[in-house]
This record gives structure tokens, C-alpha cells and sequence, in this order.
């Protein structure tokens, strides 16, 4: 009896160690094609969430698959950290076998988070030499502007949203000089409420919610069917 149970271990510990490494395998070759799709960066982790894998890879089909990278970038911006879910996998026969196929993704969420440095490269365009700073409560846009032929500074404090895809800056008040001037404020509020393309992000998200913390940006969203080849 006490063979017999040893023999039965050994065989479910030899099936979850074939389990293990074949999804390991597996998500290797998944970080790959992405990685060839996105500029990912250093080597992003990729988690395989279905427990047991092989009856998951005997099907091709998977319900969700987790990636985290650092230092991604998009178009020139580079992304302080990202996070993304697949869910609805299908894999190719080919693909599962090595010799290439393609990965098909019913729906994907996920979020960027950008730092400072890098929101004021992305919002550059519109801040007319100025400066942003993001704090926990709100940003606050540091620009020169031209007001009846007059060059002025002035401190735009608004939010940073999501509006059509795209980052949308939000003003609300306006200070010249550390005075709030209601004609002024009016003529500043319209020139400062714009909105900012973003860059392809990874997995094609399209950004609907926008966070801000001290010093960063956090822009999360959802994309549609993904198709990745490996």
C-alpha cells in the first residue's frame, strides 16, 4: 500500500512538472511574439493563468493570460510600467507546435503608468515652453503665452482625462502673475483645454480612464480582437 501511494505521488508530481514546463515553454514563445509586435523592452513576464496547462494546450484555447513589463516604449515615450490581460485566447495548431501561427485575443485590459518627465514630452507640443507637474490632487501646466501682444507666465491648474481615445487636458483655473484676472482666465481656459494623441500602446489598448498620482500618470483601458503572430 505504502509503494503504491508513493508510486501515485510520483506520478502526479511527475505530471505537474511536465504541466509546469510546458507552460513555461509556452509562454516563452507568447513573450516572443509580443515582444516582436511592441518594444517591450527588458524581457516583459508573461503568466499563463489556466491550471492544469496541457489540456488547455491540447484545445488551444486559453481564458486568460497576464503580462507585466518596465520600460516599455511607444513611440518614443517610454511607458514607467505596464500591465495587460488577455482573455479568450486561441492558438493556432502551428503556433502551439513551434513552427509559427498566430494568436488570436477575443478582448484585452490593461494599464501604462507614465512618469513625469515623460508626460511633459508628450504634452510639449502645447505647453509653449512650459512645465508640468502632476500632483495627487489635480496638474498644473507652467506656460508662457501671449496676451494683447504681451508676453505673459501663467499657472493653468486642471485635470488630465480620456476624451475619444485621446489624453485631454481639462483646465479650471488660470493665474498671471500668482493673481487670478477673470479676462484673462477666460482667454487662457480655451487656448489650454486640448487634447494629445496618444502612441500605439501594447496590446492596442485604447485609453477611457486617466489617473493621476504624485509625479505620474496612470492610463488604463480595453482594446478589442488582437491578433499576434509567433
Amino acid at each position: 500500500m505504502r509503494r503504491l501511494l508513493i508510486a501515485g505521488l510520483l506520478v502526479v508530481a511527475l505530471g505537474v512538472g511536465a504541466d509546469f514546463a510546458a507552460a513555461r515553454l509556452f509562454e516563452s514563445r507568447v513573450t516572443t511574439a509580443l515582444e516582436r509586435k511592441y518594444d517591450l523592452g527588458p524581457r516583459p513576464i508573461v503568466q499563463v493563468r489556466d491550471f492544469p496547462f496541457l489540456p488547455h494546450l491540447l484545445t488551444g484555447r486559453f481564458s486568460r493570460i497576464d503580462l507585466a513589463a518596465s520600460d516599455a516604449k511607444a513611440e518614443g515615450i517610454t511607458l514607467q510600467s505596464v500591465e495587460v490581460h488577455l482573455r479568450g485566447i486561441q492558438v493556432s495548431r502551428s503556433a502551439m507546435l513551434g513552427s509559427g501561427g498566430n494568436v488570436r485575443v477575443d478582448h484585452t485590459d490593461g494599464q501604462v503608468e507614465l512618469g513625469q518627465s515623460q508626460i511633459n514630452k508628450l504634452l510639449a507640443d502645447h505647453l509653449q515652453g512650459g512645465t508640468v507637474t502632476i500632483t495627487a490632487s489635480g496638474v498644473k501646466l507652467r506656460v508662457q503665452s501671449e496676451i494683447l501682444g504681451q508676453r505673459v507666465e501663467a499657472v493653468v491648474t486642471g485635470r488630465l482625462g480620456a476624451r475619444n481615445g485621446q489624453l485631454a487636458f481639462l483646465p479650471d483655473s488660470v493665474e498671471v502673475g500668482g493673481v487670478r484676472n477673470a479676462q484673462l482666465e477666460n482667454q487662457l481656459l480655451s487656448q489650454f483645454n486640448f487634447d494629445v494623441p496618444l502612441p500605439q500602446l501594447p496590446a492596442d489598448i485604447k485609453v477611457d480612464k486617466v489617473t493621476t498620482g504624485p509625479g505620474s500618470l496612470t492610463l488604463s483601458g480595453s482594446a478589442g480582437v488582437l491578433e499576434v503572430a509567433t
